[in-house]
């Protein structure tokens, strides 16, 4: 069996329509520059056989995190909308979709034996509120983040990595923040917390071998 700190894991967060390009209902400002990292990066784990892991928003009208329901942000990433789909940098080819909710272990196992391209929906800032990564995530190390926001759901993956006792390297040029100030004390505090700094260059030139 393959060690475990010896299987990395690419983790995209978020890298959907609705935040990416500028005509997104929650466009996060300058998303779209990153799009040749993203790409990258997409490139660098296919042809190395890394799985590419990632969370996409999918809401409905009820999400408490909705404006129509007192929550802060306006509609977006709804499901089934051109908002809500993967940009062409991170489309993926043949992925499997996890909802958001339990799946027996079995079910998870079996998808595990497959695992270069999985997505987790989810309707809030955290992906691990979808029950069924904490157990795939488990034999995956180090996971390499990257996506938007990173004052919202990249800091939160990251900080739900760390909690995991996962190597988490964040890809400082693959993120955009909300508000560029608040992205900067965000990243302070993943280095603080134990996530370790990169570029896109890094990570292709092999800092992960």
């Amino acid at each position: 069996m393959v060690a475990i700190e010896k299987r990395p894991l690419f983790f995209d967060v978020d890298t959907q329509s609705d935040f990416i390009e500028k005509s997104g209902a929650l466009y996060v400002p300058d998303a779209e520059t990153l799009k040749p990292h993203f790409k990258q990066l997409i490139r660098y784990a296919r042809i190395n056989h890394i799985p590419i892991w990632g969370s996409v928003d999918a809401h409905c009208p009820e999400d408490a995190e909705l404006n129509r329901n007192d929550g802060p942000f306006p509609d977006h990433c709804m499901q089934g909308s051109p908002g809500q789909q993967k940009i062409a940098e991170t489309m993926p080819t043949n992925p499997t979709w996890i909802e958001n909710r339990p799946y027996s272990q079995k079910q998870l196992t079996r998808i595990l034996q497959n695992p270069d391209e999985i997505y987790f929906l989810k309707q809030s800032f955290d992906m691990f509120d979808n029950p069924n990564l904490e157990f795939m995530v488990k034999d995956f190390n180090p996971v390499v983040v990257f996506g938007v926001a990173t004052d919202y759901c990249v800091r939160t993956a990251v900080t739900g990595f760390l909690k995991r006792k996962k190597t988490v390297y964040l890809v400082k040029d693959a993120v955009k923040a909300v508000n560029p100030e608040d992205g900067q004390t965000a990243l302070q505090q993943m280095q603080t917390n134990g996530g370790i700094l990169v570029t896109t260059d890094d990570i292709v030139n092999g800092c992960l071998e």
